[in-house]
């Protein structure tokens, strides 16, 4: 089978799509299948089997390309995937029209929670948020099929007049994400001995990663915050006077169990998550993850099982949360590592192929 991934973000982004993307590729080509990815043409250099379209950096988020929806090379595609809900979702839906080739979407990114990146003015966020809410509504009911990670957010679209999607995990590669020791990791970045607790992501202000940074002063340990993005210099300003608040920057992929191993707690105040990988990239290391109680971090993480939830700007509660997670590791480890297990990739990867077989009929 020949598949065509179309997506907006790709490398050199570090996100949970890029990964996600790079993931199935290759678990979809251990199965005798090719997969041909389309994205905005940046810095990276493209491998075998991947297409970079001219484009443009968006003014608005500058770490984002948008690319001319011109695609060459896709008339042997079976079926087209698109991953992205603008230029390349056209290029996704002119591809399929052009060669009648059947269309799945899936759906990674709730976009109109970003619109606050283009404005602060409350008039033209709201007529920009009306205009995207009727632009995704036509494309993704154009589509034959449409995944999400989570349930919360197949309610999500049923309420803007979506139906039936599919629920697909994003999936995890259990063979890389497990506990390891991480004395190097520890001696590389200077993290002494006692209680350690951090974030790893991109850093935008719907991370809120304010909750994480405020509880400095009533912890007794370091807080360790790693990955970047357009927040970056506004959490580090707001980080000056605490001295146990770390920013260890952009961590090269091979570090990142040992980051997740060395933490007692990863704190999760994102609430935005359509699914939220890097909640169960901590998991399957065995770190119990306190998050925001919003979105698919409700479902993601089982309450009092793999972690806890909080509410969104409180404080306290999310001092208390932490402070049972210490109180109850052991147990939560244990049940992280097993929760972990339904998101394989391989698990995620057998579905998915289900879906493109019955498409093709």
């Amino acid at each position: 089978m020949n598949i065509g991934f179309f997506t907006d973000t790709y490398f050199p982004q570090i996100n949970g799509v890029t990964y996600t993307l790079s993931m199935w590729k290759r678990e979809l080509e251990k199965k005798d299948n090719r997969v041909q990815i389309y994205y905005p043409k940046s810095e990276y250099m493209p491998e075998k089997n991947e297409f970079a379209l001219k484009s443009f950096e968006f003014p608005f988020y500058k770490e984002y390309n948008v690319a001319f929806p011109l695609v060459k090379g896709a008339k042997d595609l079976d079926i087209v995937h698109i991953h992205g809900l603008f230029s390349l979702a056209i290029a996704g839906l002119y591809t399929s029209r052009r060669y009648k080739l059947p269309k799945i979407l899936t759906y990674h990114t709730p976009a109109d929670e970003y619109i606050s990146y283009m404005t602060r003015k409350k008039s033209i966020k709201n007529a920009l948020i009306k205009t995207y809410n009727r632009w995704e509504k036509r494309l993704l009911n154009s589509c034959d099929v449409i995944t999400v990670p989570s349930s919360v957010i197949k309610e999500r679209l049923k309420e803007k007049g979506i139906e039936d999607a599919i629920i697909l995990s994003n999936g995890l590669d259990l063979d890389f994400f497990k506990p390891v020791t991480t004395k190097n990791f520890r001696d590389k970045y200077k993290i002494q001995g006692g209680k350690v607790i951090g974030f790893c992501g991109r850093h935008g202000y719907e991370k809120h990663l304010e909750d994480l940074i405020r509880v400095a002063d009533d912890f007794n340990g370091d807080i360790l915050i790693a990955g970047s993005g357009p927040a970056h210099r506004h959490y580090k300003k707001l980080a000056a006077q605490k001295k146990n608040v770390r920013f260890l920057g952009f961590l090269d992929r091979e570090d990142l169990p040992a980051f997740y191993s060395c933490l007692d707690v990863f704190v999760f105040p994102s609430t935005v998550e359509t699914q939220g990988l890097t909640a169960l990239e901590a998991m399957a290391c065995g770190t119990p993850v306190v998050g925001a109680n919003a979105l698919a971090l409700k479902e993601t993480i089982e309450d009092g099982r793999t972690g806890y939830l909080y509410e969104s700007g409180d404080i306290p509660e999310l001092i208390q949360k932490i402070e049972i997670c210490y109180d109850e590791k052991e147990n939560l480890s244990k049940d992280c590592l097993d929760y972990v297990k339904r998101h394989s990739v391989e698990k995620t990867v057998e579905k998915l192929l289900d879906i493109y077989q019955n498409l093709l009929g």
